[in-house]
């Protein structure tokens, strides 16, 4: 995954991520994608500067070895009512609620 300059087109970074990625959400500064060979992690990544801030595979959370994130269905919402932000990821058979970065 690289970020380019919008004006110039020259590269501010890249982080290496896991094959494809999936469409991306944007929240707080953060940038939310599942990529990896059929979805295989969830990503997030600091918008300004390419840092990694975490990963999560989904082969364990649970499902098996053989689990999978949806590469189109990856959604953030904003906090509300003293609720904190949160990323929310499918896979093909649940739903996985996280904590947005702040």
């Amino acid at each position: 995954m690289y970020a380019l300059n919008a004006e110039t087109g020259a590269q501010l970074w890249s982080v290496p991520t896991a094959g494809t990625g999936s469409r991306m959400s944007y929240l707080n500064g953060v940038v939310y994608m599942v990529g990896g060979s059929g979805g295989g992690r969830l990503f997030a990544i600091e918008a300004s500067t390419g840092k990694m801030l975490w990963k999560i595979d989904a082969g364990l959370l649970g499902e098996g070895s053989g689990a999978r994130f949806r590469t189109n269905a990856v959604y953030v919402l904003p906090a509300k009512d003293k609720q904190p932000a949160k990323v929310i990821a499918l896979s093909n058979m649940y739903a996985y609620c996280f904590e947005a970065e702040r």
